[in-house]
């Protein structure tokens, strides 16, 4: 289950204040054993790794095909020389979940707008609405009052579209993004314009349903949604799975324009007193019913864990983790004649890092004071999906997690000589960080991308969202040639190889900066597992979860 967490207006004083915190504050010493480990970091293996993961026998690794299955087999086989643990289930190294595509039937819909006089309005699903499918019902049938949230937010001490609105049971409109001038770092503004947490905060309301409205978009809806489920097949992990809604989809802009034409208010003037972040929520003076069904189409997959055993009595039973996604998009659409997406960048190079990472920690001769888990996760280009099974049902006690240190497409293209820390600044992992980036010589910097939402689109989101501390560290953009502009330079590189059969290992790697990269999350990790103290959410953070033990 996805919690919805408390927010106080600290956090935009706090989140300002990023990762600059003097890194002597946690005291961590590396004897002479650790630095020699960390000075064998090996570029080679790290190139073998991704030449293999990305090869074309593989076919992209699309979670269900052989070519996962491959993966899946050499990263066991890598833990099993690397001389880590079983951490899946079962005493193996692999965690079953099933993969579920749930498609609605929108030929055999129904959706019929009722207003307060007996009027009757037919919408054509597909058209008119689309309507998501359910991810645990084939069949659902709902009648709901209509009501006008706004933006869908609830964020207390600063802002809510749910102030004196009742929508316990009824369908629940709101609009896409937030107000323009609502004052939220760039992390919360990103994880409150997620359809999911509108999702998310309308239920934990007690609405039956969730409308969603982008003004100005004429692309269709999705009629498909794919979630990780548990092996019993009752319960649906991911962002949009509506566990606990039995209607979620989008209405065009004109259906919405059509509901505002019977409720007395002036569409305009409300649009225009959202977007300066005045909430303007009211019941229509519809109701919407609504019947469709679904078909299910079921695949297992398996996110790999493997263990470094912490050699500390106490702490030994606590857990830093590192996730990278395993999986890509598969065969495609052929460019050039290359129908292979091979993900070299994204993930094999991140799955090559955690590789290393583990070699590195086993090199040490010594254990660590805490445990760590290495994982590799499936399906994190279907939407996070087998960090998000992990994170709601984990292999060991959730409340022993005490971090997430993920790595998804680096983008290892030029020397690494400064760092963005994604989600650090929200607890005292940013003392990790600096840490670690001190030891290497690397400057710590804000998101020089903030514009692209990056915090919430990769592993670490699910740790996150379940009130685990996690960050994901992307290049800065300091190079060694002021004229250069690494951030323009790696946009353009990515516009040509981001999803694209062109993503392969003879494209573009500095395994220089691929060694340096290991060596800085190894260090972040290390440093967590040696410190006694817990890592823990900046005071007033949104994402802190006061006395969450589960």
């Amino acid at each position: 289950m996805i919690y919805y967490m408390k927010f106080t207006p600290f956090i935009f004083a706090c989140s300002c204040c990023l990762f600059f915190i003097q890194a002597s504050s946690q005291n961590i010493q590396l004897n002479k054993k650790t630095r020699q480990a960390l000075g064998q970091v090996d570029s080679n293996a790290i190139k073998r790794d991704i030449a293999y993961l990305a090869d074309d026998k593989l076919k992209g690794r699309l979670p269900g095909e052989p070519g996962y299955q491959l993966a899946v087999d050499y990263v066991v086989d890598q833990f099993k020389q690397t001389g880590l643990l079983p951490g899946g289930e079962n005493g193996g190294f692999t965690q079953p979940l099933v993969l579920r595509k749930a498609t609605v039937d929108n030929k055999s819909a129904i959706a019929v707008l009722k207003d307060k006089s007996g009027n009757v309005d037919s919408l054509v699903a597909g058209k008119d609405i689309f309507i998501l499918p359910h991810t645990i019902q084939p069949s659902v049938k709902l009648t709901g009052d209509l009501v006008f949230a706004g933006y869908g937010l609830d964020i207390p001490g600063k802002y809510s579209d749910y102030t004196g609105l009742d929508v316990k049971g009824k369908i629940v409109v709101v609009l896409a993004g937030t107000p323009l001038n609502i004052g939220l770092p760039t992390t919360l503004n990103a994880h409150f314009a997620n359809f999911g947490s509108k999702m998310e905060i309308a239920s934990s309301r007690g609405a039956a349903g969730v409308l969603f409205v982008q003004l100005g978009s004429t692309a269709p809806g999705n009629p498909t949604v794919t979630v990780a489920m548990n092996p019993e097949k009752n319960k649906a992990y991911s962002r949009i799975s509506n566990n606990n809604l039995l209607v979620a989809g989008r209405l065009p802009g004109f259906i919405l324009q059509r509901l505002f034409m019977n409720s007395g208010k002036s569409f305009t003037q409300t649009i225009a007193a959202l977007a300066q972040a005045k909430a303007s929520s009211f019941d229509f003076a519809s109701a919407l019913a609504v019947q469709y069904s679904n078909s299910f189409q079921d695949i297992e997959s398996y996110n790999v864990v493997g263990k470094i055993e912490g050699g500390d009595a106490q702490l030994k039973n606590e857990y830093v983790v590192h996730t990278a996604h395993l999986d890509h998009v598969g065969v495609g659409k052929a460019i050039n004649g290359d129908s292979i997406y091979n993900g070299a960048h994204d993930n094999a190079s991140g799955v090559a890092s955690l590789l290393e990472i583990a070699r590195t920690y086993k090199r040490m001769g010594s254990k660590p004071r805490r445990s760590i888990l290495i994982i590799m996760v499936t399906a994190e280009e279907m939407g996070l999906l087998g960090s998000a099974y992990f994170a709601g049902h984990p292999t060991v006690p959730r409340e022993q997690i005490v971090a997430d240190v993920n790595t998804d497409m680096p983008t290892l293209i030029a020397p690494l000589l400064s760092i963005t820390p994604l989600g650090a600044a929200h607890s005292s992992l940013g003392k990790n960080v600096a840490f670690a980036a001190r030891e290497l010589g690397l400057e710590v910097q804000e998101d020089p991308m903030p514009e692209e939402n990056r915090f919430i689109r990769s592993d670490q989101y699910s740790f996150v969202l379940q009130g685990i501390p996690a960050l994901h560290v992307k290049y800065g953009n300091k190079t060694s040639d002021p004229a250069f502009d690494l951030v323009k330079f790696t946009k353009e590189w990515r516009d040509l190889n981001y999803h694209k059969p062109s993503d392969e290992i003879t494209n573009g790697f500095d395994y220089a900066a691929a060694r340096k990269y290991v060596q800085l999350n190894f260090l972040i990790s290390y440093s967590v597992a040696q410190t006694t103290a817990r890592p823990e959410w900046n005071a007033g953070d949104f994402f802190e979860v006061p006395g969450k033990k589960q």
